[in-house]
C-alpha cells in the first residue's frame, strides 16, 4: 500500500488533488501498521454510538502507543496538562483525553482515527492563545507535542530542525553558542508552532522579516496521514498556506528554520517606561521610528500603555546588535526623562527568557487587534480612547487592560515577498503598518462578557477614527486576534480565495476546517459573534 501511495502521489498533485476520491481511511491505517480489526475498541466502529466516537478514538491510541502517551481524565498527567495553559480559559477546557506523540508518523495515525471516529481534535504547541479552543478542545482529543521537541543544527549551519514541542527560550538557548539565532519569538515561553504559522514577530524582525518567511520548509502532516515536507520546491502552494494560514493546512511537526549570523548571541534591548507628562513626545518618538525604520532595520520598539496606579507607557526598545543606545535612529527615546529603564546589551537568548516574567499564568485573557497606517493621529487618538474607556471594567475584579503598539516595518514587509510570499495578503510595497492592540486578564469566568464588549467598544471606537483620518487597515494579526475576528477574511479576497482552493486540494473532506474546528478558519471567526468587533 505504501509504495502504491508513493507512486501515485506525483500524479495526484499534477491534477490538483492529493487525496484521491476513493480515499480509504482503513487502508491508510493499515498503510501506517494499523490494522483496525485488532483494535477492541474499533473493530465494530460501526455498531457504536457516535457519543463513543472520542472513546473509541482514544482508547485506541492507548492500545497503540500505551498509556504513557495517553492521559485521561482520572489521571494526574491530565490535571498538570490541563492546568498548565497560560490562560485560565483555556484552562477551563476538558478534553476527551490527551495524546502526545513521540513522532509524525504517530501524528498521521492520531489524524486517521479521528476521521475514523469523527472525534474532534485540538493541537497544542505552547498553548499561548487567550481563548478556548484554539490549542484544546472540550471533549475531543488534545495534541500535546510536549515529547517532540528536537532541536538539530545543520553541519553548514545554515538551518536548524525544529520540533513544535519547543518553546522559543529552548531553541534560542540551544543556539545560543553557535554563533547564529533565529527569527523568533520575545518571550521564551512562547510556542514555536502558533507563533510561526501566524506570521511571528522577533527582535530581528525588521531586519529579516517575520518568523513564517524564514522558514525554509514545514514537514507536515496532511489530512490523508501523507507526511509531506513543504518547501519552495516542493508542495509549494503548500509552503505559501502555511506561512500564516494558520491550522487550516495540515499539522507540523517539523520547522526547518533558515538561521541568522549572531556574534556570542549578543543584542540589545529593554524597558524605558515613561509618565503621562510626556506621552505627546513618547507618540512622536515612536510613528517616527515606525516611519523611518528602513535607516536602520537592526531597531525596533512596543509600547505598552496602561495604569498601574498612574498612566504609564512601558517602552520597550531593542537593536540586533550591541550598544542600541548608541544607534541615531533610538536617540529620541533618550531625550525624553524616563522614570525607569532597563536597556542594555544582553544575548539573545536570555533576552527572551527574562520576558517570562512578564507572562503570568492562569487568569482569563483576551486579546484584540486592528492595523492601520502609521500615523501621529491615529496613534494619539488610539491612547486618549483606551485611557478614556478603561474605566468601564472597574466592576470586574482583577481585570487589567493594556493598550499595545507594535509595528510591522519596511523591513518586514520586503521579507514577505522572499520565496514565493506568504498568505498574510499585506501590500508588500507599502509603508509600515501600525498595530494597534488590545490586551486584558481579569479573574472570573462572572465577567467575560463585560470585558468583551468594553475591548470591542474600544476597537470599534478606534476604527472609526481611523476611517476618519483616512489611515484603515483592514488586515488583523492572527496572532494578537480576539476570537470574534475574522482573520483570514481579513488578508483580502485574493488570499483567502488562494488559501481555499489549497485546502480544496490537500484537504478536501475539510478536517482541519471540521474535526479541527478550533482557531481561525478559512470561513469564519474562531467565535463568530456579531455582537462583537471584528475587523
Amino acid at each position: 500500500m505504501r509504495s502504491f501511495l508513493l507512486a501515485t502521489l506525483a500524479t495526484l498533485v499534477a491534477s490538483q488533488a492529493f487525496e484521491a476520491p476513493d480515499f480509504n481511511v482503513t487502508e491508510a491505517l493499515l498503510d501506517q501498521g494499523v490494522n483496525i480489526s485488532a483494535l477492541p475498541e474499533l473493530a465494530g466502529l460501526v455498531e457504536r454510538s457516535s457519543d463513543l466516537a472520542c472513546n473509541i478514538a482514544c482508547s485506541s491510541l492507548e492500545f497503540l502507543y500505551g498509556n504513557k502517551s495517553v492521559e485521561f481524565q482520572n489521571e494526574a498527567g491530565y490535571t498538570a496538562f490541563t492546568s498548565g495553559f497560560w490562560s485560565g480559559i483555556s484552562a477551563d477546557v476538558r478534553p476527551y483525553c490527551i495524546f502526545k506523540p513521540s513522532s509524525p508518523a504517530e501524528v498521521s495515525v492520531m489524524v486517521l482515527l479521528s476521521r475514523l471516529s469523527q472525534c474532534p481534535f485540538a493541537v497544542k504547541s505552547g498553548g499561548h492563545s487567550a481563548f478556548a479552543g484554539a490549542a484544546t478542545i472540550e471533549g475531543g482529543i488534545t495534541v500535546s507535542f510536549e515529547n517532540m521537541k528536537g532541536i538539530k543544527l545543520s553541519g553548514d549551519k545554515k538551518t536548524v530542525a525544529v520540533q513544535p514541542g519547543n518553546n522559543w527560550g529552548n531553541v534560542l538557548t540551544t543556539l545560543s553558542t553557535t554563533g547564529v539565532t533565529v527569527v523568533a519569538g520575545r518571550i521564551g515561553d512562547l510556542g514555536v508552532g502558533g507563533l510561526t504559522l501566524g506570521g511571528g514577530i522577533s527582535f530581528i524582525t525588521n531586519e529579516y522579516g517575520l518568523a513564517c518567511d524564514n522558514v525554509a520548509s514545514f514537514d507536515v502532516v496532511t489530512a490523508s496521514g501523507i507526511i509531506v515536507t513543504a518547501s519552495l520546491e516542493t508542495f509549494p502552494d503548500l509552503y505559501w498556506s502555511l506561512r500564516g494560514g494558520g491550522n487550516n493546512l495540515g499539522i507540523v511537526t517539523n520547522f526547518n528554520l533558515w538561521t541568522k549570523p549572531l556574534n556570542n548571541d549578543q543584542i540589545w534591548g529593554g524597558t524605558r517606561t515613561f509618565t503621562e507628562d510626556v506621552f505627546p513626545d513618547v507618540v512622536k518618538a515612536w510613528i517616527d521610528l515606525t516611519l523611518d525604520s528602513a535607516q536602520d532595520p537592526k531597531a525596533g520598539s512596543w509600547i505598552a500603555w496602561m495604569n498601574a496606579g498612574a498612566k504609564i507607557a512601558s517602552t520597550e526598545l531593542w537593536y540586533g546588535a550591541p550598544a542600541g543606545n548608541e544607534s541615531a535612529i533610538l536617540a529620541p527615546f533618550y531625550n525624553i526623562t524616563a522614570v525607569s529603564d532597563s536597556t542594555k546589551t544582553r544575548g539573545h537568548a536570555s533576552y527572551v527568557v527574562d520576558n517570562e516574567a512578564s507572562n503570568t499564568y492562569g487568569q482569563r485573557e483576551i486579546f484584540y487587534d486592528i492595523t492601520v497606517k502609521a500615523s501621529y493621529e491615529i496613534a494619539q487618538r488610539s491612547v486618549d480612547i483606551f485611557f478614556d474607556s478603561i474605566d468601564a471594567l472597574s466592576e470586574a475584579e482583577g481585570a487589567f487592560p493594556v493598550l499595545i503598539w507594535q509595528h510591522i516595518t519596511d523591513g518586514s514587509l520586503k521579507g514577505s515577498t522572499r520565496n514565493g510570499g506568504n498568505a498574510l495578503g499585506f501590500d508588500a510595497s507599502g509603508s509600515s503598518i501600525h498595530i494597534i492592540q488590545l490586551a486584558c486578564s481579569w479573574n472570573n469566568a462572572a465577567d467575560d462578557e463585560t470585558v468583551y464588549k468594553v475591548m470591542s467598544d474600544i476597537m470599534k471606537a478606534i476604527k472609526s477614527d481611523a476611517v476618519k483620518l483616512g489611515v484603515q487597515n483592514d488586515w488583523v494579526y492572527m496572532n494578537y486576534a480576539a476570537m470574534f475576528q475574522d482573520v483570514i477574511a481579513s488578508y483580502g479576497s485574493a488570499s483567502k480565495s488562494k488559501l481555499k482552493t489549497v485546502a480544496k486540494k490537500y484537504d478536501p473532506t475539510q478536517v482541519f476546517q471540521k474535526l479541527q474546528p478550533g482557531y481561525f478558519k478559512l470561513d469564519r471567526a474562531a467565535v463568530p459573534d456579531a455582537r462583537y468587533f471584528s475587523y
